[in-house]
């Protein structure tokens, strides 16, 4: 029963790929496929960003000899957010500039600067629903943690935004309208020495 089960997941994986290359960069969700997803059973490479039928999210780990296995975190995904039974496309694995590779859940603190600006753009933010909330409920947790209070990753990419576009005015309204004539630079003033005049002679006796 459990290779068929197997076997069925690998097949349904296999037709979910095929219709993400044809259908570009959107993301692949097996929820009405009709066979529950569930994180051991699921190969590897497509652990990370997974979501079980269940709801929980599914995380690489490695067995003892190494060998790296797929494996039912205790994080959930939202309600509303109809996630359940979710594999992640390497297109939004990419645009939201996370690693299919690491090893647990990431650590949204130690995440780069760019990693950052990648999570809230808008290819991840409105086009990657799945790995945008699984960082935004990660951040929420790391900041109740370490801060005590939540931090709320679409407000913190809001703000961010709003910087953005703020910055942007603020250089624009610094530049010359376009075809008007712009004031040669005034060239810095010159030191002439001057000669102090020669003394007439004396009178003779």
């Amino acid at each position: 029963m459990a290779s068929s089960v197997t076997a069925a997941l690998a097949i349904l994986f296999a037709l979910s790929v095929a219709f993400q290359s044809a259908r570009g960069n959107e993301h692949v969700c097996t929820c009405d496929a009709g066979a529950d997803l569930v994180c051991e059973e699921l190969p590897a490479e497509v652990c990370a960003f997974a979501v079980s039928s269940g709801g929980a999210r599914c995380v690489l780990e490695r067995t003892p000899e190494g060998t790296p296995r797929c494996q039912t975190s205790a994080v959930r995904v939202r309600a509303h957010a109809q996630l359940s039974g979710w594999l992640e496309s390497d297109v939004c694995v990419r645009a939201c500039g996370a690693d299919r590779a690491v090893l647990g859940l990431p650590v949204v603190g130690d995440a780069a600067a760019e990693d950052v600006r990648a999570l809230c753009s808008a290819a991840c933010r409105d086009g990657c629903p799945n790995v945008f909330d699984l960082y935004a409920t990660l951040a929420a947790g790391e900041g109740a943690s370490s801060y005590g209070h939540r931090v709320s990753l679409p407000a913190f990419c809001e703000a961010q935004k709003n910087a953005a576009v703020a910055g942007n005015r603020r250089m624009m309204a610094g530049m010359s309208p376009l075809g008007a004539p712009v004031a040669a630079p005034m060239a810095a003033p010159v030191a002439v020495a001057v000669a102090a005049p020669e003394a007439a002679p004396a009178p003779c006796e």
